[in-house]
């Protein structure tokens, strides 16, 4: 009898639904195979917990075969919670598949584990969506204006456009140069780049989504929904 194999990659489920009788239809996140569709037995891992998995299968649909957790449980309801089910959301109609991606696979750890933190939940969000928009291709300059090509000026102001990025001709713009250049060093506790990245990183993303609408965009403007959000 050969001995049974451990788990041997981290993974994080971003969504899970009903797939036939007992099983469950996975979208997970690798280090090693970026976003992966696995299908599983009852019962199903959590989302937002970090597990260690053993997949197997030739066909783009894997099976889940064995799985344990690796950390406990840290969002369990609140403001995080559903900041959390927004990162997946977005990572769930974003990321390619099977695109490898270490790095990205750590800003997602790392994001769910600042959400925890109450003052810092803007922020991780902010840094998050950067990070993605950089992973799929779509990343936003924030030293220079793309329709002159010159240096963001923190005494100026600026407009964006999505398809292009911070352009200064033409009509004036409402971002001033110091909260693009705050935006530019990560510096996301700095109100100004909450409120302007928060407006910069929608546009674009909506760009990238092609009219798909967020759930999860709902529940973060309407925070009493969220007796309606499933557990995770």
């Amino acid at each position: 009898m050969k001995p049974r194999r451990a788990p041997d990659q981290p993974a994080f489920v971003l969504h899970a639904r009903p797939y036939r009788e007992q099983h469950w239809l996975l979208d997970l996140l690798t280090p090693d195979q970026g976003r992966v569709a696995a299908v599983a037995r009852d019962p199903r891992p959590e989302t937002f917990r970090r597990l260690r998995i053993r997949l197997s299968g030739q066909s783009d649909l894997k099976r889940l075969d064995d799985w344990q957790y690796v950390e406990p449980l840290r969002l369990h309801q609140g403001a995080a919670l559903l900041q959390a089910f927004y990162l997946n959301e977005l990572c769930v109609r974003l990321v390619p598949s099977f695109q490898a991606g270490d790095t990205f696979f750590g800003v997602y750890a790392s994001s769910l584990l600042t959400l925890a933190d109450p003052q810092r939940q803007t922020a991780a969000l902010r840094f998050f969506e950067r990070r993605l928009l950089e992973w799929i291709g779509a990343g936003i300059d924030y030293r220079r204006t793309l329709d002159s090509g010159d240096w963001i000026e923190p005494q100026g102001f600026y407009r964006f456009e999505p398809a292009l990025g911070f352009c200064v001709r033409g009509t004036p713009g409402p971002i001033p140069g110091a909260a693009i250049l705050a935006m530019a060093e990560d510096d996301w506790m700095q109100p100004l780049a909450q409120t302007w990245g928060d407006v910069v990183h929608r546009a674009r993303l909506d760009l990238q989504l092609e009219g798909r609408e967020l759930v999860s965009r709902q529940w973060l403007a309407t925070p009493a929904q969220q007796a309606e959000i499933p557990s995770p």
